[in-house]
């Protein structure tokens, strides 16, 4: 009975760790509707970027695959464009797609709107779906964490929010074309702010709301 009972316990236990395991590689992968890349996958010389993992003194909790990047360049209020990191990806279709980077700040007494941007730029084939031109989006952009000072550091959260002029916000939404390889570069803007991974979605499938919740890795 005792040898039954275990069997029984390591199958559940197996059953429900199957589960987390597929949702999150469900939401690890590429979809005709999404793009996923992990920070630390960039091919680049990581020059002031530092790979981050479970156990790591500074480590935040609840990453992917328990591994991050964290920028150690610049000051932690700002900085020009610093150690670009490139990432390829091809469009699965032909629409407009959204960038959103998983990120945290790690402040050490410094004010709470630092230590949370970077810049972006996208090279390639496509035109601006937001109030920004492509000519914009072709060069560095900032992109801070959404709702900036309110955030709490050493948490995960969303940055999409694009300010190309000072206090003046946007959105990095592009209209991609299906098949074509674009090239995402990552630059380190403000010191101790980290990126998890990389999600570019389809705006018509996805509203805003519903792709922060949809594509955000919980452990």
């Amino acid at each position: 009975m005792k040898h039954l009972f275990r069997v029984f316990v390591l199958v559940v236990f197996a059953l429900i760790l199957g589960c987390k395991v597929s949702e999150i590689s469900q939401k690890q992968k590429n979809t005709k509707h999404s793009i996923f890349i992990e920070a630390e996958s960039s091919q680049s010389s990581l020059n002031k970027w530092q790979i981050v993992k479970k156990g790591d003194i500074n480590y935040v909790k609840g990453s992917s695959k328990e591994t991050y990047l964290e920028f150690m360049g610049n000051k932690p209020i700002t900085g020009k464009p610093n150690s670009p990191l490139a990432y390829k990806f091809t469009s699965p279709k032909t629409g407009n797609f959204k960038l959103m980077l998983m990120t945290s700040k790690r402040l050490e007494g410094v004010k709470s709107d630092w230590c949370n941007d970077a810049f972006v730029r996208l090279s390639g084939d496509y035109e601006s779906a937001s109030k920004l031109n492509t000519e914009d989006l072709q060069k560095d952009i900032k992109i801070l964490q959404d709702g900036n000072d309110e955030v709490p550091e050493l948490e995960w959260h969303w940055a999409s929010t694009a300010e190309k002029d000072r206090h003046v916000y946007n959105e990095f939404i592009y209209k991609l074309k299906e098949g074509e390889t674009y090239t995402l570069t990552l630059s380190g803007r403000s010191k101790r702010f980290s990126v998890d991974y990389i999600v570019l979605y389809d705006t018509d499938t996805f509203e805003t709301n519903e792709a922060k919740k949809q594509f955000k890795i919980k452990k």
